[in-house]
């Protein structure tokens, strides 16, 4: 298993302790039932990687924590409380050691205009260093 799967399932574990939210299958390309609805996704974004000199790297893994929620309300508030309670399972500057650094880097809020959805896209920038034969 490589650093990225281990920081992704590190995030989801985090993540799980949330109740009244559903869960996808890591990685999985199946479109979400609406009666399924609040779910909460968890994905790679963009990943840099710095070469040191003596053959190790430095890396920063963004990822994507993404709500998405359906509501006859207010959406706003609905992305707000998501984001919210996100933000509250996620603030372990370390990930429980499983990086370097840990944060919380961009909010990004969509609505559907043809339906009561909207989606919370948070991402969160996770910085680790890799050996020669880490890969």
């Amino acid at each position: 298993m490589t650093q990225r799967i281990t920081i992704r399932d590190a995030v989801l574990t985090k993540l799980q302790t949330l109740s009244g939210y559903t869960f996808p299958p890591p990685g999985t390309t199946e479109e979400i039932d609406s009666k399924k609805l609040p779910a909460i996704m968890v994905g790679f974004a963009t990943e840099n990687t710095e070469h040191e000199m003596h053959g190790g790297t430095e890396r920063q893994l963004d990822l994507t924590v993404a709500a998405v929620v359906k509501t006859s309300g207010d959406v706003y508030a609905a992305l707000d409380q998501a984001a919210a309670d996100i933000e509250s399972a996620l603030q372990d500057a370390s990930l429980e050691d499983t990086c370097d650094l840990f944060l919380l880097s961009q909010t990004e809020f969509a609505l559907d205009q043809d339906h009561p959805l909207g989606e919370v896209r948070l991402t969160y920038s996770a910085k680790y260093s890799t050996e020669p034969t880490d890969f």
